[in-house]
């Protein structure tokens, strides 16, 4: 009897309280991570009379650290499903798709890189004009590869395992809860921002939060989170293979600095937007919908206390990128 009540007792949704939490966890192991790995760091530096930073610039440093950050996000996955009584299934993890909605969705994989790439550049000049320090791109990192070796790395990690780890929690976690207190569209718009902050780098705010909303969006309308995890592996994918391609080929997606380049990138971004309103009117339109019950007339104080956060943390990074 009290097997049957715990399994009756468990949960087979999210509600916007997991999205708080979850997206709170979410980012505070990264900086505890990055705190332990620092202290490493300084002791691997201190036995071999080597700098710390040379050591944390390091490109398997950096792949070691990428890895155990998505280990420790399935975990919160595993372990937050596992003491909340929750369904694992909760996320709509669901492979049986027709073949045309996987080109599709492959197809809308490609849209964000190609309609925002130069539209991402626009804001990127924008940042260097007001002074925000920017990446330098003529060191080899993981998401800047010049050889085949770390550009084969820079896909297993910058590109395979965001791919899934991020999305379960994001697209699978957050965005559904979201739904069960705000709207579709509030939702969508809401998970994206939080997919944003999480980056904590004003360079990487415009973009994940345009790709995220996309992704929001190609979840809702397919109904699995299966067409996420495949857009966002294609978008990585296609990222660090052009910056790879670039470092090797000197070939490139980027326009001249000029004045039609910006109305360039301000029309590729109208088309990106009308490709996708066509895609939602002609192909989704016939879709049925889930429908999502409002368990709460209240927003759970854990999304203020997260998105509070986050913006906090977001201010302190970006106040010291200015002044460092």
């Amino acid at each position: 009897m009290d097997k049957n009540a715990k399994v009756y007792d468990r949960r087979n949704f999210y509600n916007d309280g997991d999205s708080g939490k979850v997206f709170l966890f979410a980012l505070i192991l990264p900086i505890l991570l990055s705190l332990i790995f620092s202290l490493i760091a300084n002791l691997i530096a201190g036995v071999n009379g080597d700098e710390a930073a040379d050591i944390t610039n390091s490109i398997w440093f950096n792949a070691v650290y990428g890895v155990v950050t998505a280990i420790c996000y399935v975990f919160l996955y595993l372990i937050y499903n596992k003491t909340q009584r929750i369904e694992y299934k909760a996320i709509n993890l669901n492979f049986k798709m027709k073949w045309h909605t996987y080109l599709l969705i492959i197809a809308v994989g490609l849209i964000p890189l190609f309609g925002l790439y130069n539209f991402i550049d626009v804001v990127n000049n924008i940042l260097e004009a007001i002074g925000f320090p920017m990446k330098d791109g003529t060191t080899e990192t993981l998401a800047n590869p010049m050889s085949f070796g770390v550009f084969a790395l820079s896909v297993v990690v910058t590109c395979i395992i965001p791919a899934i780890t991020e999305e379960l929690l994001f697209r699978g976690i957050i965005l559904n809860g979201l739904r069960t207190r705000f709207n579709d569209v509030q939702a969508i718009f809401m998970s994206a921002f939080m997919f944003a902050l999480m980056h904590q780098n004003l360079q990487q705010l415009v973009y994940p939060f345009l790709l995220g909303s996309i992704m929001a969006w190609l979840v809702l309308r397919t109904g699995s989170l299966v067409s996420s995890m495949l857009v966002h592996f294609i978008n990585n994918f296609l990222v660090i293979l052009f910056a790879y391609l670039q470092n090797v080929t000197s070939f490139s997606l980027a326009l001249p600095d000029t004045w039609w380049f910006y109305l360039i990138a301000i029309l590729l971004l109208g088309i990106t937007v009308a490709i996708v309103y066509i895609i939602d009117r002609f192909y989704f339109k016939h879709k049925s919908k889930e429908e999502v019950e409002k368990t709460s007339t209240k927003t759970s104080i854990f999304i203020y206390i997260s998105i509070g956060v986050a913006l906090a943390m977001m201010l302190f990074i970006t106040l010291f990128a200015f002044l460092g």
